[in-house]
């Protein structure tokens, strides 16, 4: 330290200490004083992200107020919400507050867990009553474990054709392929129909002008589908509410009920997908995809001749788990050997059937 004579009687007048500073003196000073944080900068393919998720928000629910980049008051200094949702839900005010994460999944990668924590802090100060993630690049595995045991949604926009979706959601899809064979027609009447029925072939015999045939056998193919390890002969029995009239070419007659008999196998495959919407939400913790109004699905990537075989899946069940407004679950099945062309249409026949047999019961 360095000091100067001073004059008698004069306090001693002592000089601030000279900083060595050598090499890169700005990076040294730095660590001497206090940092000054920038809020977070948003670029222009970020904001163009925030709108993305806004719009698709107005879409799902016109009467919401939506806003995009807005920042509000907090507890410890402003707080950022990149899309907020304001509406009602049996009258009670609801607060959505949506983080955009426009991330490169080759870049940067997925949205990992620390975002998850900072978004449960988040909700609390802002008092939100719900918080969800927007990802571009889908999320990891330890994000989407603590989101959902804190309660934050995980969603991905779908967009088909805009180029500011690039998150692409996979899923591994089961296909299977019935195949029916050695299929037999009964018909029952109190009434001796045995000659009106000479000329009986594939699709004569009609209700109001539509296949009889074509409803036994779709009848037939949703049994199969609810029994898909069956691997015996069946026969669905289906008896009317009362006599119909009916005919087989020109020739009328009256049934009480008909019945199909049939053989089918089912076969299984993997196959990994990719699905899309013209617009929708994919929530990553409920494995759904969600559309709005007349919107549709994509499923791209099938073909049944690249898939691999596989069992019968032991999670299998042919109840769903229960759907939220606009959920889709996705199942594709093959039919082979049912003669169902795309211009036969379906006679309306359920509600003239005894509601016990249209459970798909069978009797082998």
């Amino acid at each position: 330290m360095n000091a100067r004579r001073q004059a008698p009687n004069q306090p001693l007048e002592r000089t601030p200490p000279r900083l060595a500073l050598r090499g890169r003196p700005r990076a040294r000073w730095a660590l001497l004083c206090p940092l000054q944080v920038a809020a977070p900068m948003v670029t222009a393919r970020g904001r163009a992200f925030q709108k993305l998720v806004s719009e698709v928000a107005r879409a799902f629910d016109s009467d919401a107020v939506v806003t995009e980049g807005e920042w509000v008051p907090g507890p410890d200094g402003r707080l950022d919400m990149d899309v907020a949702i304001r509406g009602y839900i049996e009258a009670r005010p609801v607060l959505v507050v949506v983080e955009c994460k426009d991330f490169s999944l080759s870049a940067t990668g997925k949205v990992g867990r620390e975002f998850v924590d900072a978004l449960d802090a988040k909700r609390h100060d802002l008092g939100a009553t719900v918080a969800i993630i927007c990802s571009n690049s889908g999320f990891t595995a330890d994000a989407l474990r603590k989101a959902k045991r804190k309660g934050i949604g995980m969603i991905s926009v779908l967009r088909e054709g805009d180029d500011r979706v690039k998150a692409e959601i996979q899923e591994e899809l089961i296909l299977r392929c019935i195949y029916f064979g050695d299929w037999r027609f009964t018909y029952h009447s109190e009434t001796n129909i045995a000659e009106a029925l000479e000329s009986h072939h594939l699709h004569s015999v009609k209700f109001g002008a539509r296949s009889l045939d074509a409803w036994l056998q779709y009848r037939a193919f949703l049994v199969a589908k609810e029994n898909p390890s069956v691997n015996t002969r069946l026969r669905a029995s289906f008896r009317f509410t009362k006599p119909l009239a009916f005919c087989c070419g020109a020739n009328p007659i009256t049934l009480s009920g008909a019945e199909v008999g049939f053989i089918y196998r089912t076969e299984w495959r993997r196959q990994t997908i990719r699905l899309d919407a013209t617009l929708g939400i994919y929530d990553y913790l409920r494995g759904r995809s969600t559309c709005s109004g007349e919107n549709q699905y994509m499923i791209n990537g099938v073909d049944w001749d690249t898939a691999d075989p596989c069992e019968l899946p032991s999670d299998w069940t042919p109840v769903p788990t229960a759907l939220l407004p606009g959920e889709m679950i996705v199942e594709i099945v093959i039919v082979d050997g049912m003669d169902l062309a795309v211009s036969i249409s379906l006679p309306d026949l359920e509600r003239h059937v005894l509601p016990e047999d249209l459970l798909c019961n069978i009797v082998p």
